[in-house]
C-alpha cells in the first residue's frame, strides 16, 4: 500500500491538467462532429438524382475519359476528384459507399483541419471551441461528408488554404511559400471553388508583404501565385473549357448570378436574400442544399445569425486582419465570377464559404471573452457559443436517429424487385430514369420493360400518350409508377390524372419518393387503344 499511493496521487495532478487542456477538449469536439458524419455515411442511403446522374456518367470510364472527356448527362466535377474515386472503386469495387468515400474523408479531414485553424486564429478556449464546434455539428457539413459530390473537398480546401495563409511568416517564407504551392496547384484539381480561396489568399499576402517591405517573402509570393496560375492554365485546358459554355447548367442556375451592379430594389434585395440563405446554409440546411429561395431564410432567427455573422466581420477585422481580408477579397471574387456568369453564388456551390460564417461568429465570442467586465466576458462569450451551435447540434442529433435518405429510389426499385410478376413493367419521367439506369441491375430489374416519358408543359398528354402506349403493348401487364419527391410535393396533377386512368392497385409512401402500381389493361381507356390492334399474324 505504501508503494501505490505516491503513485496515485503523483498521476493526479497530470490527470486534472490533461482534463484542463483545450487541445483535448477541441479533439474531443471533433470526435463527435467525426460520429456524425460516420453515422451518416453507414447509413448507405440511397442515391438520390443528382448523384446517380454523376454516378450514370462515372461507372464505366477508365481514367482517360475522366480526365479527358466532358462529363455526361450535364455534370462538372473536378478530375483530381472524379480520378481519386476512380482509384478507390478500382481497389474496393463500385458502391454507394466506395463511391462516397472521397467525399467522407474530405470531411474528417476538414473537421480535423478546424483544430489548428482555430489556434491559429482565437486566444480563447471558447473562441477555438465555438470554431470547432461549428464546424463540428452543422447538419450540412455531415451531410455532404455521404454525399457522392465534390462539394465537401471544396470545404476542405478552404480550411487547408485558410490554415496555410494564416501560417505565412516572412521569416519562414521559402517553407511557407512552398506548402502554399504545393496545396494550391494540387488543390485547383480538387475543386472548382478554391480558385476564388487563392485569389484571397494571394492577393493579400501579396499587399501584405509589400507594404512590409519583406522582399523576399514578397517574391516567393509572386512565385507562388505563378504556380497555381500554371495549375489553373493547365486545369482548364485539359478539363474546365467546357464547362462555362454549357447552356444547360447556364440555364438552371441563371435566377442564382450576382446582379452587378444592382440597378431596381429587387436587385438589391437579391444580396440581403443570399447572406441570408449563406448563413441558412451552414446553421440549418439539412440535406441537399438546393438552388431555390427557401421560406426558411427569412425566420427571426437567421437574421439575428446574419447580424451576428456582420459583427463577427468587423471584429475579426481588429483580431486579426489577414483572416478578415482573405474572406472579403474571397467573397469578392465570388460575387464578380457570378455577375459574369461564371459561377452561381447558391446553395452547394457556396458551400466552400461555410467556414469564413463561423470563423467570424468564433471571432465575436473571442471579442465577447475580452471585453473588461471582469467575469462576465467569458460568461458572454460562452452563452453565445452555446445559442449560436444549440439548433445545428440539435439538427445533427437528429440525423443519428434519423438518417437523410432524400428520395430512397434503391428501396423503390427493390420493392419493386421483390414483387414483379410476369408481364410487369416501369413507367417513369427521363428525370428518373437515370436512377433507374444505375439501380436496375444492382436490384435485379436489368431485363425489366420501361415507359419513358419527358416532362414538358402538357403534363397530362405526357401521362395519358405514355399509358396509351402501355395499353398498345400487347406483351405489357401491371405498371409500377416511380414518383420522385418533386412530384409528389410539387406535382399533383400528375398524380391526380394518373389515379383518374386507374386507381392504384397499390401505393407505397417512401422518404422522397412514393410507388404505386397500376393495372391499365381493364380500364375503358385501355380498351379503345387495345380494340384497334391487329389481330394475331396480321
Amino acid at each position: 500500500m505504501a508503494t501505490t499511493t505516491p503513485q496515485t496521487t503523483h498521476r493526479l495532478p497530470a490527470l486534472r491538467e490533461r482534463l484542463r487542456s483545450s487541445a483535448l477538449w477541441l479533439w474531443l469536439i471533433a470526435s463527435v462532429g467525426a460520429l456524425f458524419r460516420l453515422r451518416q455515411f453507414v447509413y448507405d442511403r440511397s442515391f438520390w438524382h443528382d448523384e446517380t446522374l454523376l454516378g450514370t456518367a462515372f461507372v464505366g470510364r477508365d481514367f482517360a475519359q475522366l480526365v479527358f472527356e466532358p462529363l455526361a448527362n450535364n455534370q462538372a466535377a473536378p478530375v483530381g476528384y472524379l480520378v481519386l474515386v476512380k482509384l478507390v472503386t478500382e481497389i474496393l469495387g463500385t458502391h454507394e459507399w466506395t463511391l462516397r468515400l472521397v467525399s467522407l474523408l474530405s470531411g474528417l479531414a476538414a473537421l480535423a483541419l478546424a483544430v489548428p485553424v482555430s489556434r491559429q486564429l482565437f486566444s480563447s478556449s471558447v473562441a477555438r471551441a465555438t470554431l470547432v464546434g461549428l464546424v463540428a455539428v452543422s447538419p450540412v457539413l455531415v451531410y455532404y461528408s455521404s454525399e457522392f459530390k465534390q462539394y465537401q473537398g471544396d470545404v476542405l480546401c478552404t480550411l487547408l488554404i485558410l490554415w496555410l495563409t494564416l501560417r505565412f511568416r516572412p521569416e519562414t517564407h521559402r517553407r511557407d511559400a512552398l506548402w502554399l504551392a504545393v496545396a494550391g496547384a494540387v488543390g485547383i484539381w480538387f475543386s472548382h471553388a478554391i480558385d476564388f480561396v487563392l485569389a484571397g489568399s494571394g492577393l493579400v499576402l501579396w499587399l501584405e508583404m509589400a507594404r512590409r517591405r519583406e522582399r523576399a517573402a514578397w517574391l516567393a509570393v509572386n512565385a507562388v501565385g505563378l504556380v497555381w496560375l500554371a495549375s489553373f492554365a493547365l486545369d482548364y485546358f485539359v478539363a474546365l473549357r467546357s464547362v462555362p459554355h454549357n447552356a444547360y447548367l447556364a440555364g438552371f442556375w441563371s435566377t442564382t448570378f450576382a446582379p452587378l451592379p444592382p440597378r431596381t430594389a429587387a436587385e438589391l434585395l437579391w444580396f440581403r436574400d443570399s447572406a441570408l440563405g449563406l448563413v441558412y446554409l451552414g446553421y440549418l440546411q439539412m440535406g441537399t442544399a438546393f438552388r431555390e429561395v427557401l421560406p426558411g431564410w427569412f425566420g427571426g432567427r437567421v437574421y439575428a445569425l446574419l447580424a451576428l455573422t456582420v459583427l463577427g466581420c468587423v471584429a475579426l477585422a481588429f483580431q486579426r486582419v489577414r483572416a478578415a481580408a482573405m474572406g472579403a477579397v474571397t467573397l469578392a471574387a465570388v460575387l464578380g465570377a457570378s455577375a459574369l456568369h461564371q459561377y452561381p453564388f447558391r446553395a452547394r456551390l457556396i458551400l466552400f464559404l461555410v467556414p469564413f460564417v463561423f470563423v467570424a461568429l468564433a471571432a465575436l465570442v473571442q471579442q465577447l471573452h475580452d471585453l473588461p467586465l471582469r467575469r462576465a466576458g467569458p460568461w458572454l462569450a460562452g452563452g453565445l457559443a452555446m445559442a449560436a451551435s444549440w439548433t445545428p447540434l440539435g439538427l445533427s442529433l437528429h440525423t443519428l436517429r434519423h438518417p437523410n435518405n432524400y428520395q430512397d429510389i434503391r428501396g423503390a426499385l427493390q420493392h419493386i424487385a421483390d414483387h414483379r410478376q410476369p408481364g410487369d413493367h416501369a413507367m417513369f419521367s427521363s428525370w428518373t430514369y437515370p436512377a433507374y439506369s444505375f439501380y436496375a441491375s444492382r436490384t435485379g430489374l436489368g431485363d425489366m420493360p420501361q415507359f419513358v416519358y419527358r416532362p414538358t408543359a402538357n403534363e397530362l398528354h405526357n401521362i395519358f400518350s405514355t399509358v396509351r402506349r402501355i395499353c398498345q403493348d400487347p406483351a405489357s401487364g401491371r405498371t409500377w409508377v416511380l414518383a420522385t419527391n418533386q412530384i409528389v410535393a410539387h406535382n399533383r396533377a400528375f398524380l391526380e390524372a394518373l389515379h383518374s386512368a386507374s386507381p392504384p392497385l397499390f401505393t407505397l409512401p417512401m422518404e422522397g419518393a412514393a410507388l404505386f402500381l397500376h393495372d391499365f389493361r381493364p380500364t375503358a381507356f385501355c380498351q379503345r387503344y387495345r380494340s384497334t390492334l391487329p389481330p394475331p399474324g396480321r
